[in-house]
C-alpha cells in the first residue's frame, strides 16, 4: 500500500483507495472555484466558509441515473461511460479480494455480499454508490456523509454517519430511489460530501426571554451605521471580527436554541449510522450529537422570472406584534433597522440576485471556539438551502440563502423544515485527511 497525506493540518479520517479511478475526494475552495459571487466571495463570510466544509466526492466520469419503469427489472437504472462501467462491474471483485486480503473487510460480511460484482447495488428503496474507498474516522470523530452542499447534484442522497475508528467501511453515497426522476438525472463532478464531527454536544430549546443578551447582540451588530455604511457599499464586518477573533475550542459544544414565534422548532439526533456489520440506528462509537431543526413559522411564496421576483409574500402579520414587544422590552427603541430586518423574516427582492435569504427568529450560542454548521432544505427543482458556517460562540443569529434553480412558483408551507443547525468546532472543519492505495493485483 502505498501512502498520501493530505497537506492540512491533522487527520479527521483515513482514507484507502481500492478501487482506483472512479471517483476521489477534493477539498474546493471557498469561492466554488470562482463560481460564488464575488459580493459573496468577498463578504458572506458563513457562505465562503459553508462551500468549503468537508470533503467533495467526485466522479471521476460523469453519469446518469433514473427510477427504473415497471417492465424495467431494476428499479434504478444508471447510464455509464465505458470506462466506469468497467471499473463498478469487471474490476469491483479484485478490490474487494484485495481489501479482504489486507483485512480491511470481513470476507462473506454484510460489505462483501452487497458490493460483490457490482459496485452500484440496489436493495430496496436504497441505490448505493461505492465510491472504491474505505473509511474510518480519528477516535472521537464521526463522519457526516451527505449531499454535496452549494453546487449540490439534484441526486436524491441520504445522509448517514461514519463513527466506529475501529473498522474500515466502504465509503457509500445512498440515493432515494423514490424520489429519482421518471427522466435520468446527470451526475457530473461533485456527488456528495464527508464531514468531519465532534461527537460531543447536546442542545436545549428554550423561549427568547426579554433582555436576552442574543438578542442585544443582534441589536448592536446591526446597528444604524451598519445599514448606513451598507446603504453605500458591502461591509466586511463579520469577516473582519471573525478573522481577529482567535480562541481555542472548548471540549463540549453544549448549545441552545433560542426561539421566538411559534413552537414549531425542534431538537434532533442522526438516526442512520453505518459500521462494520452494516446500517443502524446507533453509532459504534460514544458520543452524542444534537442539532436544531428550524421550520417555517410563516407561509412563503414567491414568483421568480429568472431575473427578478414578480411577486414576493410572507405570512407574518399576525406574529409582529408579539416580536414588538419582546424587542422592546429588549432593547427599547434602539436600533429600528435591525428589527426591521429580523421582522421581514424572508427577504428576496434584489433584481438579477437568484436568492431568497431566511432570517428565521431563531438563535443558537454555543461555547468559545464553536460554529453552527447550518445547512437549508433541499427542494430540487426550485430552491436549495446553501452551507453555512456561522461563528455562534460571538454571532448568535442563524441565516440561511436558497439559491433558486429557475423560474417558478414557490409555496413554503407553515412548519417545512427550513434549515438544520449542528454544533462543530472550528478547528474540527480544519483538519485533512490521510489516503493509502492498496494494489489491487494478485497476492505475490
Amino acid at each position: 500500500m502505498s501512502i498520501a497525506t493530505d497537506s492540512m493540518t491533522g487527520s479527521a479520517f483515513e482514507l484507502v483507495t481500492v478501487l482506483q479511478g472512479f471517483t476521489h475526494l477534493a477539498k474546493r475552495s471557498g469561492e466554488l472555484d470562482g463560481n460564488l459571487p464575488v459580493r459573496a466571495a468577498r463578504y458572506c463570510g458563513p457562505v465562503f466558509e459553508g462551500s468549503a466544509a468537508g470533503f467533495q466526492i467526485q466522479v471521476a466520469q460523469p453519469m446518469t441515473v433514473r427510477r427504473g419503469r415497471k417492465r424495467e427489472r431494476a428499479a434504478a437504472m444508471w447510464d455509464l461511460t465505458p470506462p466506469a462501467l468497467e471499473q463498478v462491474t469487471a474490476r469491483v471483485n479484485d478490490a474487494l479480494e484485495a481489501a479482504v486480503r489486507e483485512g480491511l473487510l470481513a470476507r462473506d460480511g454484510y460489505w462483501h455480499r452487497l458490493l460483490k460484482g457490482d459496485a452500484l447495488p440496489v436493495r430496496g428503496n436504497r441505490a448505493f454508490i461505492w465510491t472504491g474507498h474505505l473509511i474510518r474516522p480519528r477516535t472521537g470523530l464521526w463522519l457526516l456523509v451527505g449531499g454535496a452542499f452549494n453546487r449540490r447534484s439534484r441526486v436524491p442522497v441520504v445522509e448517514h454517519v461514519v463513527t466506529d475508528p475501529e473498522a474500515y467501511v466502504p465509503l457509500l453515497v445512498e440515493l432515494d430511489v423514490r424520489a429519482l426522476d421518471a427522466k435520468p438525472m446527470w451526475i457530473e463532478s461533485e456527488l456528495a460530501c464527508v464531514t468531519p464531527l465532534s461527537p460531543r454536544a447536546r442542545m436545549t430549546k428554550e423561549r427568547l426571554r426579554p433582555g436576552a443578551p442574543e438578542l442585544n447582540q443582534f441589536a448592536s451588530y446591526f446597528s444604524e451605521a451598519h445599514f448606513e455604511t451598507k446603504g453605500k457599499h458591502p461591509t466586511a464586518t463579520y469577516v473582519r471580527q471573525q478573522r481577529e477573533r482567535r480562541v481555542r475550542a472548548a471540549p463540549r459544544g453544549d448549545a441552545r436554541l433560542l426561539f421566538a414565534g411559534p413552537d414549531v422548532h425542534a431538537v434532533a439526533e442522526f438516526r442512520r449510522f453505518i459500521g462494520a456489520e452494516g446500517f443502524s440506528a446507533r453509532p459504534g462509537a460514544p458520543g452524542e450529537l444534537q442539532f436544531a431543526l428550524v421550520r417555517n413559522i410563516a407561509p412563503i411564496q414567491w414568483t421568480w422570472q429568472g431575473q427578478t421576483h414578480t411577486s414576493f409574500e410572507v405570512e407574518s402579520a399576525r406574529l409582529l406584534p408579539a416580536l414588538r414587544e419582546l424587542w422592546r422590552a429588549t432593547a427599547g427603541d434602539t436600533a429600528p433597522s435591525a428589527f426591521e430586518f429580523l421582522s421581514r423574516y424572508a427577504l428576496g427582492e434584489q433584481w438579477d440576485q437568484p436568492y431568497v435569504q431566511l432570517q428565521p427568529w431563531v438563535f443558537t450560542p454555543t461555547p468559545d471556539g464553536w460554529s453552527m454548521l447550518v445547512d437549508g432544505a433541499h427542494h430540487p427543482p426550485d430552491y436549495d438551502g446553501m452551507r453555512a458556517v456561522i461563528a455562534t460562540d460571538w454571532f448568535f443569529a442563524l441565516a440561511m440563502v436558497f439559491r433558486l434553480y429557475a423560474p417558478s412558483t414557490v409555496r413554503i408551507p407553515f412548519r417545512a423544515p427550513m434549515l438544520r443547525a449542528l454544533p462543530v468546532p472550528r478547528q474540527t472543519l480544519e483538519l485533512g485527511f490521510t489516503e493509502s492505495v492498496l494494489d489491487a493485483g494478485p497476492p505475490a
